[in-house]
């Protein structure tokens, strides 16, 4: 079962980015993302996990025609009370209700992990790009602490991580994939991005950038 259909985990989800240690992992989250966007052309975009709609609202803001989807109806709940300037809808990123070759960009922060198939995912994200169109991911790193410790939390012992090397691979279908990483936790989940033992530990967060072949 996706741990997202779950009321309280949904009701937790934007809460937790209001507290200190949210915030400081949502800044560098965000600018890793904003740097990805600047990078694309605007269009029509497919958001696939849109939970809350959190990164929907950085989507429509940079410029984006945004669809954003998700398949657990307390998520939506939240993400259609922010009044977001987007279509927020019902749909399995498995079983996608789009035509092919129909989006410019497909864009996915943090779905990944909870599919139950990233390989049935990617086929369906392939079919809806257009060529020359862009996937943008954002993925948790399972070499990192916060993969390492996931046993004890109640949402990411449900995740199934990616490492930087499984994920380049399954993305070189669509091209070469560009990959920019941050949010690199100490042990005891301090967050080091902005001190000198930055590269002693592995980062949480992977944002992949790929132009699907023309």
């Amino acid at each position: 079962m996706n741990v997202f259909v779950n009321e309280e985990i949904a009701g937790d989800y934007d809460a937790y980015y209001q507290t200190p240690a949210g915030k400081e992992i949502d800044a560098i989250e965000e600018k890793l993302i904003a740097n990805a966007l600047k990078k694309l052309p605007n269009g029509r975009m497919l958001e696939l996990g849109c939970g809350t709609g959190h990164w929907t609202k950085l989507f429509v803001n940079t410029g984006f025609d945004v669809i954003a989807t998700d398949i657990s109806d307390a998520m939506l709940r939240q993400a259609i009370e922010k009044n977001l300037d987007a279509d927020i809808l019902k749909a399995d990123a498995e079983e996608l209700p789009f035509k092919n070759e129909s989006f410019d960009v497909v864009a996915s922060i943090t779905m990944m992990e909870f599919v139950n198939s990233k390989e049935v995912v990617l086929n369906e994200i392939y079919r809806v790009l257009k060529p020359g169109g862009y996937l943008l991911l954002g993925c948790l790193n399972g070499n990192s602490h916060l993969a390492k410790n996931a046993a004890n939390d109640p949402v990411f012992k449900n995740a199934a991580f990616y490492i930087p090397e499984s994920l380049e691979n399954d993305l070189m279908k669509f091209g070469t994939p560009e990959l920019t990483s941050g949010v690199h936790f100490a042990p005891d989940f301090k967050v080091m991005d902005r001190t000198a033992e930055k590269d002693n530990h592995e980062p949480a967060f992977m944002v992949t950038l790929v132009q699907k072949n023309k």
